[in-house]
């Protein structure tokens, strides 16, 4: 009851100080009579309940979500001032489900902004002439078992700010989007029917420190329920494991906190002075802890506590108190990492003083001690590891923001699978229920404040008066996420600036627990060091090194070369670890250079390592005027400002599937790494990145292939190779016999030996490939007994016989007709074609050097003239035809020569010379279309997945086959897609049997397409697509690499060894008809 009265009274004084100003407008009324933040824990009826966890088992939970009357109104003036009274009429109010984004159905416009506010910056005003508000109403009955107990009513997450009413009385308010208010609403509940009713408004002052990149959307859009606790409970609890300096035994620490409603009174702990502690009814009471192993088994003794000496405890004039008021010395126990997340459960009894179980409770413990030592290592239970992360947005394409538990798991599941051991919760504290995932499943996380501020950047938080909305976002989410093993550091937001605001964040969080470390990449620049430079910045350097006050250099977007930089620049004063709390930007067909970039953090020990924005497509689920869904981007509702597609970059598609760059990243994060010393003779070493668990829990599968297909293999499985220990691995086998024209790979994969959480038996966890250069004879060269006809006039050269008739126009120098025994392989010219449809990246990079000279290529195959078109041979079967010709800008020669045979076989041969001054060619190559009947794709070179220069490190050669569609990724805002490196050769074939193989003299890069690259470049949606009756076939020399570093800059272009840059360029391939009759075992064994 204090505690009420005192908050009622600051809050009266609030008033009185901003009495013109609304709750939602006033950076001091962040909440009234919202109960401070606890860790989150649930009560139980019994033992067995409360080690399970399982919540819903309890009967002092109830949830409240599900169906709740709704109306909308556009403004504060429009909304109800009465309809919480329980007499009022809500018979004309739709329904709404809870949790949920009002947007998202139906009411409103979602808002999709990188910076910008929606609303305008008058700080802490909002235009309340566009700020929609939410009415919900939902009626609900308490079990009589409550009636004796407190009842807690818990909102998991409200957008942005909320009233709460129970049965027509006042509650209380709360701001604060992404943590939970709670409420004691006990004087509140009546027998019978009771009546919720909840205000929400969209904008609060709250929302200048909400400024994130993501979906602006509203509404109660996370968990809502009811929880009954008893008079004198457990009401918080901080657990903390401390290990010897061997790693060995730990000591377990625990500080409870109480609270004993007692008639009518709260009784709380104050300490006391001198000789005159507090003396209180429930002194002789008695919590009892219990640690329990994931068997069953209980770990040591039990240890028990009484409130009197809880309530009582001496508070020191200097120092602090000592923080275990219970500890267990625990020997041996199993370790947590996100090697091995062993989870303990400590539970939790409340007795009276005579002995009758008031309270079960329970909350699980990992086993782990964080450290950074003096040479910049982050260190695990003493081993060093890196945050191999993500960015994460809560994202559902279908509802938002609000996402569900199988979301979350998916998500997490995902995260495993592919190699990933960490998560940043950009840039808000998640749902509880993520953190206990990545508890059970071992993921590393960064809980980072709901606390941005871009659009007025630091200007907060330099501001006094928003010291307390600061600090006190900072406080609850350390409060409420302090338990959990996954979280090895707090972060205090995201581009907010840096100010004393986020000084005090981190001065509190230290204090309150040293067990962790702080991260803020806005906190850049030393004032108090010796050499700091007044009005320096320069991107990604030090100043001359960041505040005290973090405990990590963190950086956004550097390239690879700026990241050696910065460790350089500042490791001869600073020892603290480097991280990339940003970087590969992954938006469109992106993620480039990943190997790059890990090559640097595993050679340096100060890299930590770093978190790709971001993890998932924020796509929106859009049906346009036919019919058509789509995924919508930022604009396409209308909402203003907007980002357009900028929230359209995970590695993971709007439904969660994986894009083709996710199998870059498992690779360059697989935690196996094999090398070769001579793969001919099967020798190779195996190095394990693993930081806890050696190699055992893998099985080694090895093949050889002869032109993808498999000739030899075997398995191993007694690996032991320790953590970050390197092991010599022999592989036995017999050198294969040796055929023409073929090319050998030796592929190892590591699986599971069993099912995990996270994946069955089976799974490959890591892979290499290595080529083996075997001596191999060379193809014979193909003869052709069939003669060939060469008809020459108006302007087109026919070239035919019972094989084959070919035509090419004398003016483009093109084939424009392909006819092999009566079925036509070309629907279009085979044309030079240096132009691909504008990636994202590609665009940005335009765009952001003004160099549009590049859009010349787009055109430069149809403007080639051809100024020589000769017959030079046509002889044995064989027609050989010539074409020199140029394009005028950019200025390039091009001679192309085509090479006939009788039995319908061609081979081009193309060299293009491109003048100096000519801006860098997206790609070099030929193009075509082809009947959409042959869908069927079979070739020999880097796959499964789509990959290109920069991005093919996790795609091996190999034999795939597909259809055009299903092997390829479409991505929601069009662009250039579906290339494979490494060809030798793939091969289209109809349903009927027939086919054209296309076969390099080199390695090629090809992609199948449905849509014109004309389509691709200008369609900003799927459903702009045009569906043809043609395949777009592109035969390519060479193609850009995709970039990724970053989308807004310079940085955007691929890099320089992944260009291609002005200079002759040679390549030949062969068009290789087939049929059922006729079909071609080895193409590269065919020359000509």
């Amino acid at each position: 009851m204090r505690k009420f009265k005192l908050s009622y009274l600051i809050f009266i004084l609030s008033l009185s100080i901003f009495a013109q100003q609304n709750d939602w407008e006033n950076p001091k009324v962040n909440q009234i009579n919202r109960l401070p933040a606890t860790a989150t824990f649930y009560n139980f009826d019994n033992e067995a309940q409360a080690i399970s966890g399982e919540r819903e088992a309890s009967s002092q939970y109830k949830t409240l979500n599900g169906d709740w009357k709704f109306k909308w109104v556009a403004t504060p003036a429009e909304a109800s001032n009465s309809f919480q009274e329980t007499s009022y009429n809500t018979s004309k109010w739709k329904t709404i489900d809870v949790p949920s984004n009002w947007e998202m159905r139906g009411y409103g416009t979602p808002i999709y902004t990188n910076s910008t506010y929606p609303f305008f910056s008058d700080f802490p005003y909002i235009n309340n002439s566009d700020n929609p508000v939410g009415h919900y109403i939902k009626t609900f009955e308490i079990d009589e078992s409550w009636n004796e107990q407190d009842i807690i009513l818990h909102f998991g997450g409200v957008s942005s700010a909320f009233y709460v009413w129970i049965n027509g009385e006042f509650v209380g308010y709360s701001e604060d989007t992404r943590l939970p208010s709670e409420f004691n609403i006990t004087k509140n509940i009546k027998k019978g029917k009771n009546t919720i009713a909840v205000k929400v408004y969209r904008w609060c002052d709250g929302s200048y420190l909400e400024a994130q990149d993501h979906w602006r959307m509203s509404g109660i859009e996370r968990e809502v329920y009811l929880k009954a606790v008893p008079k004198v409970r457990l009401s918080n609890f901080f657990v903390r494991t401390e290990f010897d300096d061997a790693y060995n035994n730990a000591l377990l620490q625990i500080r409870p906190d109480f609270i004993a409603n007692i008639t009518d009174k709260y009784i709380e702990k104050v300490g006391h002075f001198g000789d005159n502690p507090l003396k209180t009814t429930v002194d002789n009471w008695t919590l009892t802890t219990k640690l329990i192993d994931a068997e069953g088994y209980t770990v040591g003794n039990n240890n028990a506590l009484k409130l009197g000496d809880y309530f009582g405890e001496r508070y020191p004039q200097r120092d602090n108190v000592y923080f275990g008021l219970i500890e267990t010395e625990v020997k041996s126990p199993r370790k947590w990492s996100s090697d091995d997340p062993y989870l303990y459960t400590l539970l939790f009894e409340l007795q009276d003083d005579k002995g009758n179980t008031i309270q079960y409770s329970s909350t699980k413990v990992g086993f782990r001690e964080i450290e950074i030592d003096d040479k910049g290592r982050f260190l695990v239970n003493g081993n060093s590891v890196k945050m191999i992360g993500v960015n994460r947005h809560d994202h559902n394409m279908k509802n938002g923001k609000t996402v569900s538990r199988a979301d979350m798991e998916t998500d997490v599941k995902l995260l495993k699978q592919f190699n990933f051991n960490a998560v940043r919760t950009s840039h808000y504290p998640n749902d509880p229920y993520f953190y206990d995932l990545c508890d059970k499943y071992g993921i590393y996380v960064m809980d980072e404040a709901n606390l941005e501020t871009h659009g007025i950047r630091g200007k907060l938080a330099n501001e006094p008066s928003w010291a307390q909305a600061y600090l006190e976002r900072a406080i609850r989410m350390v409060e409420r996420d302090k338990n959990h093993p996954s979280i090895v550091m707090w972060s205090l937001g995201n581009e907010s600036g840096m100010g004393p605001n986020h000084a005090a964040m981190s001065g509190w969080i230290k204090d309150f627990d040293p067990t962790r470390y702080i991260h803020y990449e806005g906190a850049q620049g030393a004032p108090s060091h010796p050499d700091y430079k007044q009005k320096f910045f320069k991107k990604n350097q030090g100043n001359p090194t960041d505040p005290s006050w973090v405990d990590m250099l963190s950086r956004m977007y550097p390239s690879p070369q700026d990241l050696q930089d910065l460790i350089d620049h500042t490791s001869p004063i600073d020892n603290r670890p480097v991280v990339m709390c940003e970087y590969a930007h992954s938006m469109g067909n992106s993620t480039g250079n990943m190997k790059k970039y890990w090559d640097v953090i595993y050679k340096n020990d100060r890299a930590l390592g770093g978190y790709i924005w971001d993890w998932i497509d924020q796509g929106i689920v859009k049906t346009d005027e036919n019919g058509v869904e789509f995924l919508a981007y930022g604009g396409d509702f209308g909402d203003k400002p907007n980002s357009g597609s900028f929230c359209i970059n995970g590695v993971i598609a709007s439904d969660r599937t994986p894009k083709p760059a996710m199998y870059e990243c498992k690779k360059v994060n697989q935690p196996v790494e094999i090398s070769e010393i001579d793969a001919q003779k099967g020798e190779f070493k195996i190095l394990n990145r693993h930081h806890a668990i050696n190699l055992s829990k893998y099985e080694l599968s090895w093949n050889i292939t002869e032109n993808g297909v498999v000739i030899k293999q075997g398995t191993i499985d007694q690996l032991t190779t320790a953590p970050f220990k390197t092991s010599a691995l022999k592989i036995s086998y017999k050198k294969p016999k040796l055929n023409a024209a073929s090319a050998y790979y030796f592929n190892i994969e590591g699986k599971l030996k069993s099912n995990e959480l996270w994946a069955n038996k089976g799974y490959i966890v890591f892979n290499e490939q290595f080529k083996l250069n075997y001596t191999v004879k060379e193809a014979n060269t193909v003869k052709s007994a069939s003669a060939l006809n060469i008809i020459d006039k108006e302007n087109v050269i026919t070239v035919e016989n019972k094989n084959i008739k070919l035509q090419i126009d004398r003016e483009s120098g093109y084939i424009t007709s392909y006819i092999s025994k009566g079925t036509s392989l070309m629907s279009s010219p085979l044309k030079l074609n240096f132009w691909r449809a504008e990636t994202e990246n590609d665009e940005a990079y335009r765009k952001a050097t003004k160099k549009q000279n590049e859009l010349d290529w787009i055109h430069a195959g149809d403007q080639f003239k051809a100024e020589q078109v000769a017959v030079v041979k046509n002889e044995n079967g064989k027609a050989i035809i010539d074409v020199l010709g140029t394009i005028e800008k950019p200025k390039t020669e091009v001679n192309l020569q085509y090479t006939i045979l009788g039995n319908g076989q061609v081979k081009v041969s193309y060299t293009a010379k491109i003048n100096d001054r000519a801006p860098n060619v997206p790609r070099i190559g030929m193009q075509f279309d082809i009947p959409n009947t042959f869908q069927n794709v079979t070739y020999l070179g880097k796959g499964p997945q789509p990959n290109y220069a920069d991005r093919n490190y996790g795609a091996h050669v190999g034999l795939y086959s597909g259809n055009v569609n299903s092997m390829n990724y479409q991505y929601v805002y069009p662009e250039e897609y579906g290339n494979r490196t490494e060809i030798s050769w793939f091969k289209l074939e109809n349903p009927k049997g027939k086919s054209v193989l296309v076969s390099g003299e080199d390695k090629l890069n090809f992609s199948v397409i449905p849509y014109s690259t004309q389509n691709l470049q200008e369609a900003k949606h799927t459903n702009e697509l045009v569906n043809r009756d043609v395949f777009t076939v592109n035969i390519d020399l060479n193609q850009t690499g995709v970039g990724g570093d970053d989308t807004w800059s310079p940085g955007a272009e691929p890099h320089d060894e992944y260009l291609i840059k002005p200079g002759t360029y040679q390549y030949q391939f062969y068009l290789l008809p087939s049929d059922l009759k006729t079909t071609i075992k080895n193409p590269k064994s065919i020359k000509f």
